[in-house]
């Protein structure tokens, strides 16, 4: 039975959007969800398919909110980050705001992590260079993937691993902790840099950060935490999705990865690659575009290695976008899930 809800108060950030969208109707719903996330929009058709009978008091008060929160809107240029809080908080809830918030603040520089997302590359790596692994895994867990996989990509090869193994390994950090890093942020780089927040470490950190490295990074990396930790560096592979992967897709969406991708991008990509991989994708291709890959590949003649690498992440970047909008799927399918 679906409880009862006889005030706005009653509503999560996320209910009180699907009670707004019900109210606007069908077609200004529509252009509304066209504006947000795919994740957004599936919390919030899933709200509204799971309302019933909403109590005309409660839609006044959600539509009241919004009107209030419009008008407040010049409130933001005039009080600063703390106002944008309280509206977000108002407005979705303060568990629901708070990776919005983190967002906002990097982008008006009023963390750390926004300092340093926009620091020059060369003096973000300097200054790593020179601290303790551990600090540098700190740091880089503040960091946007991209952003973090430009910098551990800088990184000397055996500081790069022993940073990424760090990361890997590391839990939530501790206020003491932090603060520690504070000072030595604060004693070496200036004042800028004040107010880190609680890092995220662990094996999905690492994992995400290497899916935006070039393969060859990528490979390097994997093969150095190996050695330290085999069942760390398992752990860590298992969570990511690798160019090699790709043989396991199922071939109906390969076919939509192949209408999708750069055709110069995979011309570059499959240069040296294994049989059962070119076979992939040759296989799900026409003869005729089959063929002219084949004399593609062969007319580009020898290529350098970065230019394939690169090449390869787009290629990568490509699938995982086409993942999350929910076109396809990189989950390899088990015989047992399948039915003849």
């Amino acid at each position: 039975m679906v409880k009862q809800i006889k005030s706005a108060s009653d509503l999560t950030g996320t209910q009180r959007a699907a009670v707004f969208l019900i109210s606007v109707g069908v077609h200004r719903a529509s252009q509304l969800l066209k504006l947000l996330r795919d994740n957004e929009i599936q919390d919030i058709t899933l709200q509204i398919a799971q309302m019933k009978n909403i109590n005309p008091t409660v839609v006044d008060q959600v539509i009241k909110e919004y009107y209030e929160l419009m008008t407040r809107k010049s409130y933001i240029m005039e009080g600063g980050i703390d106002i944008a809080r309280e509206l977000l908080n108002h407005a979705k809830g303060a568990g629901n705001s708070a990776e919005m918030m983190r967002k906002l603040e990097a982008k008006t520089g009023n963390s750390a992590f926004g300092l340093f997302q926009s620091t020059e590359t060369s003096n973000i790596v300097h200054f790593l260079q020179s601290e303790n692994p551990q600090v540098a895994a700190l740091i880089l867990g503040h960091m946007a993937h991209d952003r973090a996989a430009e910098v551990l990509g800088q990184l000397k090869p055996e500081f790069q691993a022993d940073v990424a193994y760090r990361l890997a390994t590391m839990g939530q950090a501790t206020p003491e902790i932090i603060a520690e890093i504070e000072e030595v942020i604060r004693d070496q780089m200036g004042s800028m840099f004040t107010g880190l927040e609680a890092a995220k470490g662990g094996p999905g950190a690492v994992a995400d950060i290497l899916n935006e490295v070039t393969p060859s990074t990528e490979k390097a990396l994997l093969e150095v935490l190996d050695k330290k930790d085999s069942k760390l560096a398992e752990e860590i592979k298992k969570r990511m999705f690798l160019f090699d992967d790709i043989a396991g897709i199922d071939d109906k969406h390969m076919q939509i990865i192949i209408t999708e991708i750069d055709k110069n991008d995979l011309t570059m990509a499959l240069k040296g690659v294994q049989d059962e991989l070119l076979s992939k994708f040759m296989g799900n291709m026409s003869t005729r575009a089959a063929e002219m890959l084949k004399e593609d590949m062969e007319a580009v003649g020898a290529v350098h290695v970065k230019d394939v690498d690169e090449a390869r992440l787009r290629i990568i970047q490509k699938i995982k976008k086409l993942e999350s909008s929910g076109q396809i799927s990189t989950r390899k399918v088990s015989e047992d899930e399948v039915i003849q």
